[in-house]
């Protein structure tokens, strides 16, 4: 079960939108730390894979799923080389959700002094020329 403010519910049912953040959320993140919420709510299934042998992996260590406009819509498994931000194992949900990678990537570049991300795996493959344009409008290719 879940909880919302009232005022909050019917400011959204009025019509009311906010502005989403886009980020990449930790695999620790309360908002996901309930599994079987994070399903029911996002339709994302999360399972920290830092335990799982490497060659049984899906998505990566330290996968941190990409929140944009309230939805979770990618995910991501960061590492550092350096000044470089390496996207070990990128996942997009839906074309849409390249902007908004590229964004996240770019800004966690900065959180952690890399001027550079180097994206090595983007599934599907057929986003990856796509993500790395957008890396390059972030100004982080």
């Amino acid at each position: 079960r879940g909880w919302a403010d009232p005022t909050a519910l019917a400011w959204l049912d009025a019509g009311g939108r906010g502005r989403h953040r886009t980020t990449l959320l930790s695999p620790f993140d309360s908002l996901i730390w309930d599994r079987k919420r994070t399903l029911r709510m996002f339709g994302y299934r999360h399972a920290l894979e830092a335990y799982v042998p490497k060659e049984k992996r899906v998505h990566g260590y330290y996968t941190m799923p990409l929140l944009a406009g309230g939805q979770i819509v990618g995910r991501v498994d960061p590492a550092r080389d350096g000044k470089t931000l390496l996207a070990k194992q990128v996942t997009v949900d839906k074309p849409a959700a390249v902007a908004p990678m590229a964004r996240a990537l770019a800004e966690a570049a900065q959180w952690v002094g890399c001027d550079t991300v180097h994206p090595e795996r983007v599934s599907p493959s057929h986003l990856a020329q796509p993500l790395l344009a957008a890396l390059r409008t972030e100004g982080v290719s």
